[in-house]
């Protein structure tokens, strides 16, 4: 079976979080890398906004001047994310790595499908949305979790994951949000438009128990496993992917 990479960061700076990203996609773009699977979680909460969106369109940056909440630009586009009480997973892999990664739909789908794979173990019906009820995120004022997609994975109608991908010649990036609860205060003081929590779910609402990150972790890369077949063994950043030097992107 194939060995891919899984890393496990934990909580770090926001921009710290981007550049490693960039970092990784780097990497599988250069072929010096098997897939890498990567989670973390973001210290100090911040928000993220898609490659093309502009701050003052979308959130109230008066207030997240105010609170010491970091806004940074996300590699890939879609719409702003808050990161606050979730995991966030990223996932880069070369073209030549896997049949499904020549495609933007099919790269995109297989890794939904890995998520998907690792939520019904928790006993959660997740799947994809399969209709589009919203604008293209990048020119809407709306939050990502305010909008329908129809490539969202959502339980029981409702989005839980929100994730955005961007590709060059050799490989791609993809990421995104696995909400575990919102601070829904927090939440409507920092989008411009008041956030639809109508369209959300957590996975605080959906687990009677709750869950712990590293639980969720474990059972998301299981996930991923099964979806490519593929045995992940944890590592740590190469010495020049710690240098993250984004601009051969």
């Amino acid at each position: 079976m194939k060995k891919w990479r899984v890393i496990i960061s934990g909580g770090m700076a926001p921009a710290e979080n981007m550049e490693t990203d960039y970092a990784l996609w780097r990497s599988a773009s250069n072929g010096k890398s098997v897939p890498v699977l990567r989670f973390y979680q973001w210290s100090p909460s911040a928000v993220s906004l898609g490659y093309n969106q502009s701050p003052q369109n979308i959130i109230n940056t008066d207030f997240c001047k105010e609170k010491n909440i970091p806004v940074v630009k996300r590699p890939t586009g879609g719409s702003a994310i808050f990161h606050d009480i979730e995991l966030t997973y990223s996932f880069c892999g070369n073209i030549k790595d896997h049949p499904s990664f020549a495609l933007p739909f099919a790269s995109y789908i297989a890794v939904c499908r890995g998520i998907i794979n690792g939520l019904q173990r928790l006993g959660i019906g997740a799947g994809i949305r399969g209709i589009s009820e919203s604008k293209e995120p990048s020119y809407t004022t709306r939050d990502c979790f305010s909008l329908s997609s129809r490539h969202d994975i959502v339980a029981n109608g409702k989005k839980i994951v929100g994730s955005a991908q961007r590709r060059n010649k050799d490989a791609f990036l993809q990421h995104g949000s696995i909400l575990i609860d919102i601070n829904r205060e927090l939440w409507d003081n920092i989008f411009t438009e008041k956030t639809d929590f109508s369209k959300i779910n957590t996975l605080k609402e959906l687990l009677e128990d709750g869950i712990a990150v590293h639980t969720l972790i474990a059972y998301i890369k299981e996930g991923f496993g099964e979806a490519f077949e593929v045995c992940f063994e944890e590592s740590v950043l190469t010495a020049e992917e710690k240098s993250r030097d984004e601009r051969s992107q």
